[in-house]
């Protein structure tokens, strides 16, 4: 399949900054004693989801600056000491995100962009399918779940594309 440049970057911008700006609500509306809570044993905890929803920012820069990430060698686990320091960590992980989006050409977000785990290829994709496909809609995901975690405890939900049932 052939890809085209279809929105411009600074469309992009606009939806992954409202996107951020959603999961911040959400990011702030999770208490810190909950941090190691888990709605099922299989599932992640509150604290590594919520750090998962924020990393996925710094593979972004990644896709950005490198041509290739590899979960196996560049993957560190995000450290953070309260939800509130994770909000901070997202603040900053978008304003680098969104400064070096605006430095770059419509052809580099043409450019292949390739994501492994050591010799297994998960995906190469042009780096602007990368930045919508894993990073943004997976963003989005795990944002979801973290919804659901909230309703689980009890803890009013923040809307998200539009008024939430605990709000008016």
């Amino acid at each position: 399949m052939k890809y085209t440049m279809k929105n411009t970057v600074l469309d992009l911008s606009h939806e992954y900054l409202s996107e951020l700006e959603k999961t911040q609500q959400i990011i702030a509306a999770l208490p810190d004693d909950k941090k190691g809570w888990k709605p099922h044993t299989k599932s992640m905890s509150l604290g590594e989801l919520a750090s998962h929803v924020v990393e996925l920012q710094t593979w972004f820069n990644n896709a950005i600056v490198e041509n290739v990430y590899d979960f196996q060698t560049d993957y560190k686990p995000l450290e953070f000491d309260n939800f509130s320091h994770l909000n901070t960590i997202l603040a900053q992980g978008v304003k680098r995100n969104l400064e070096a989006m605006n430095q770059k050409e419509k052809e580099f977000w043409l450019e292949e962009f390739t994501f492994k785990k050591g010799t297994y290829v998960i995906t190469k994709l042009p780096r602007i399918a990368f930045i919508r496909s894993v990073l943004t809609n997976h963003f989005i995901h795990h944002r979801g779940q973290l919804s659901v975690y909230l309703r689980l405890l009890d803890i009013p939900v923040p809307g998200i594309y539009g008024p939430s049932a605990d709000e008016n």
